[in-house]
């Protein structure tokens, strides 16, 4: 009966194990799904892949793109960015299926027509995608592009080539599934318990019928104590007839110590029969557990075979949390950190080739605004004058602080702060910061710096929003700061001209503010400069207005707010004698102006200034801040003869 437990275990755990390893092999499902991207329309120069579409499984997806005669381009970003730029022409667009059967492929593609939704923001002025600032991440290739990511929710793929060309058609996705077999771990490990109960039974089974087919030998009898029997040999007779040394007593000693021979014992006070059975047994275990070890040894190897998902999850499943929803008309920071570290690079290495060729078209690539007026300037000066320096240069740095504004729509500003890289050696660590307002004015445009300045090591920015969150454009007119933004400039114009006795003078940190120091000092120092020379002869006046250029703010915690405006400034010397001659500063930017060595009119240099402040709000104790700000010359005339003034 052994035995035929032996066999039923012994069939148990083949079929226990071979059900395990067919779950492992042949049972187990792809550990990848591919869908074919077909394109409705082959002509279409741009392809879109929705963002469900790449989640359509979790985990990784792997993207293939071929099948184009040119480079190919792929870029993700936003879908409501990536909408908007396709706005105004026609594109494959590939979502996700409903209701789709399990081996149907989950990718539904359509022709989206043009809506010209954002045409009264601007118009195209290129079709190439390359280096879009809506994009957060561009790549191309030449014959085939392959690249494995896991796009964050929200994000769309763009596949195109230069614009032009129809999009590649051979577009596929992979995605990598997490395949799990539970129940073949547990099934090969009852095998291997099924596998070790049946050796357990076919050696009990040998061992039983071992001792039944045996041989059965009965023991040597003792003699008998006491008379020897008539039929013992005469020496024995003779042993026990022998007479005694000593008294009865001695005699009777003697004859039973004749009758039970001595017992020999081993060293360990043990007899040999007892040694010969501990022996014997032991030799029994030993092959025992020598057959019993290979049954482990299978069972552990194909055990070990098995990955954690081939056993089943016992632990507790964590209650998914809550995350908040956002109100339908929540708005979506305008930039990324990733995004707005290329577009900052991409700045810089435009501005330092404008820079190096004194080119103002292709400055107006990344500038707009005050920070153009200021570069034009420079540039027309260092054609004539060698040397002169250009106004704040925006070094290829690290993005240090991010303030996107939180909108779906255009136009966008960014409050970007730029630290320059501590690698590119001691000139480039002793660079401070730089601050720029950039703003896009539509899908298809740069962002572009409206405003820039430079940033003393000790300023201390005010607390900020997280770039995942954005911020607030503050209106011009706002009535919740200490200043609105659009007379700001304004009243910082009078405390210039007025220093403590500005009726604004309250509201401002004077004590410790970077640029009121600087420009009093320059103004001391030109003031003592002509005392020198034309003291007597001649006046010199100073005089500070608010530039034309609309304030851009940005709001920060705490309701206050970070505005960026510009500022002019002037100095005119005037002769008061009516003989007197003014002889023009030995100084080559302002004969780039005016051409003369002399006047007998006088003469106006006017500067001007890119300014940021920190506003709090108008219930706050704190004053207003300057942060950082840009210095510059911007015109140099001669003042007209007095009878031109009095027609």
């Amino acid at each position: 009966m052994r035995f035929v437990w032996a066999v039923i275990a012994f069939l148990a755990a083949v079929g226990l194990i071979g059900a395990g390893v067919a779950q492992l092999t042949v049972l187990r499902g792809p550990d990848t799904v591919t869908s074919q991207v077909d394109a409705p329309d082959p002509d279409a120069r741009y392809t879109v892949i929705d963002a469900a579409v790449l989640k359509a499984h979790p985990g990784q997806q792997e993207l293939r793109i071929a099948g184009a005669e040119q480079e190919i381009f792929a870029a993700f970003g936003r879908t409501a960015d990536m909408q908007a730029w396709l706005s105004d022409t026609s594109y494959n667009h590939a979502t996700l299926r409903e209701d789709v059967e399990e081996d149907a492929s989950p990718v539904a593609v359509e022709v989206v027509e043009p809506t010209n939704a954002y045409q009264d923001t601007g118009e195209r002025v290129r079709w190439n995608p390359r280096n879009a600032d809506v994009w957060v991440e561009q790549m191309t290739a030449d014959d085939e592009l392959v690249r494995s990511f896991t796009l964050p929710a929200g994000m769309s793929l763009l596949v195109a080539t230069d614009g032009t060309e129809p999009a590649p058609s051979d577009i596929s996705v992979t995605w990598q599934r997490s395949v799990t077999t539970p129940w073949a771990g547990p099934l090969i490990a009852l095998g291997c318990v099924a596998l070790l109960i049946g050796l357990i039974f076919w050696i009990a089974g040998f061992v039983h019928l071992r001792r039944r087919r045996g041989p059965r030998r009965k023991g040597p009898k003792k003699p008998p104590t006491g008379r020897p029997s008539s039929e013992a040999s005469s020496s024995e007779r003779a042993e026990i007839a022998a007479p005694a040394t000593g008294d009865g007593s001695d005699e009777a000693t003697t004859g039973a110590a004749a009758e039970e021979e001595p017992e020999t014992r081993t060293p360990d006070g043990e007899t040999p029969d007892e040694t010969t059975r501990k022996s014997v047994t032991a030799r029994r275990g030993a092959r025992r557990a020598i057959l019993v070890i290979p049954a482990i040894a299978v069972g552990g190897a194909l055990l070990a075979g098995c990955s954690p998902t081939a056993w089943p999850d016992f632990s507790t499943t964590p209650t998914p949390t809550v995350e908040p929803t956002e109100a339908p008309d929540t708005e979506t920071p305008a930039l990324t950190d990733a995004q707005a570290q290329r577009i900052v690079s991409n700045m810089a290495q435009t501005m330092a080739e404008a820079d190096e060729e004194n080119d103002t078209e292709k400055a107006e690539g990344r500038l707009t605004g005050a920070a153009l007026e200021m570069r034009s300037t420079a540039y027309g000066i260092r054609k004539e004058v060698e040397g002169y320096a250009v106004p704040t240069a925006l070094p290829d740095g690290d993005v240090s602080v991010l303030l996107p504004q939180a909108n779906d729509g255009w136009p966008r500003t960014a409050l970007i702060v730029v630290s320059p890289k501590e690698e590119d050696g001691e000139e480039e660590t002793k660079a401070t910061p730089t601050v720029l307002m950039a703003t896009q004015s539509s899908p298809w445009e740069t962002y572009k710096a409206s405003y820039m300045g430079s940033i003393a090591a000790s300023t201390e920015l005010p607390e900020l929003a997280p770039a995942w969150l954005g911020a607030a454009l503050v209106p011009p007119d706002s009535s919740f700061l200490q200043i609105a933004p659009d007379e700001l400039a304004t009243a910082y114009a009078d405390i210039v001209g007025k220093s403590e006795d500005s009726e604004y003078a309250e509201l401002f940190d004077i004590e410790s503010d970077p640029f009121l120091t600087a420009l009093s000092e320059k103004r001391r120092t030109t003031r003592d400069t002509f005392n020198e020379t034309a003291e007597g002869t001649a006046e010199i006046t100073f005089d500070e207005r608010a530039g034309d250029t609309d304030a851009l703010a940005l709001a920060t915690f705490n309701s206050g707010a970070i505005v960026a405006v510009s500022m002019n400034d002037s100095e005119t010397l005037k002769p008061t004698d009516e003989d007197g001659v003014i002889k023009i500063p030995e100084a080559p930017e302002i004969q780039h102006f005016v051409g003369e060595e002399e006047t007998t009119t006088g003469l106006t240099t006017s500067y001007a200034s890119q300014l940021f402040f920190y506003v709090p709000a108008k219930a706050s104790d704190e004053p207003i801040r300057v942060l950082g700000f840009t210095y510059g010359l911007a015109d140099s005339e001669l003042l007209p003869e007095p009878e031109d003034e009095e027609e």
